[in-house]
């Protein structure tokens, strides 16, 4: 029999008012998985509509990992996503912008992942997780993103003089939208690797932020 714990914790929302805080939120650990709620799905695809524009559409993670799924894709922001919905008693078959993102995240993937700043475990509280994954997806959504990477791999930007210029520019993405998403649940607080290895990694990449901006605003995307 798996094993259920449900959890209620302060919901953070975007004023930081004391009273939302306080407003209960449940997520759902079983087994090794963190569960998206109904409720909580609810209320990110709330957060996507109201600061993306875009809808949040929930992928299941074992039937997309039988494809090509890379093992730490948990969510994922595209300029256009395909989906199917009924009207009436047809079935509609269109192309709808989305934020996607799994059903469940497995506990241990959690538990591994590196990123640049951020120790997941450590900074991230569990019943936060998904809430911070949405905002990292917001914030790539919301610069267009997805479109420059997809430059980047097509060599139109002019800026870009190398391979590792790339894969700069590609860690800038990540180690921005980390530091918004964290500064969503948390303003009063500021990221820093927990090591000078991982210090001296942040600050080679730190100026390559600046071109990404470069190549941001020639495609018209302001700074948010």
């Amino acid at each position: 029999m798996i094993r259920q714990v449900l959890v209620r914790t302060g919901k953070v929302l975007p004023d930081k008012s004391e009273a939302n805080k306080q407003e209960a939120r449940e997520h759902l650990v079983s087994g090794n998985c963190l569960y998206l709620t109904p409720g909580l799905y609810v209320r990110l695809d709330n957060l996507v509509r109201e600061h993306a524009g875009m809808f949040l559409e929930v992928f299941d993670l074992d039937e997309r990992r039988s494809g090509v799924l890379e093992p730490m894709d948990w969510a994922n922001c595209s300029p256009a996503g395909s989906d199917r919905y009924r009207r009436s008693s047809e079935k509609v078959s269109a192309e709808i912008t989305a934020i996607e993102i799994a059903n469940k995240i497995p506990l241990d993937e959690i538990r591994s992942a590196r990123r640049l700043e951020l120790d997941l475990v450590r900074d991230i509280p569990l019943e936060l997780f998904y809430e911070w994954l949405v905002w990292h997806e917001i914030h790539h959504s919301v610069h267009d993103d997805p479109v420059v990477a997809a430059g980047l791999d097509n060599c139109v930007h002019p800026e870009i003089k190398s391979a590792g210029d790339r894969i700069k520019i590609m860690q800038a993405m990540e180690l921005e939208a980390d530091r918004a998403s964290f500064n969503r649940l948390f303003p009063e607080r500021t990221l820093k690797a927990a090591t000078p290895a991982g210090i001296k990694k942040v600050r080679s990449i730190e100026p390559y932020l600046v071109l990404l901006h470069e190549i941001r605003a020639k495609r018209g995307i302001k700074r948010k």
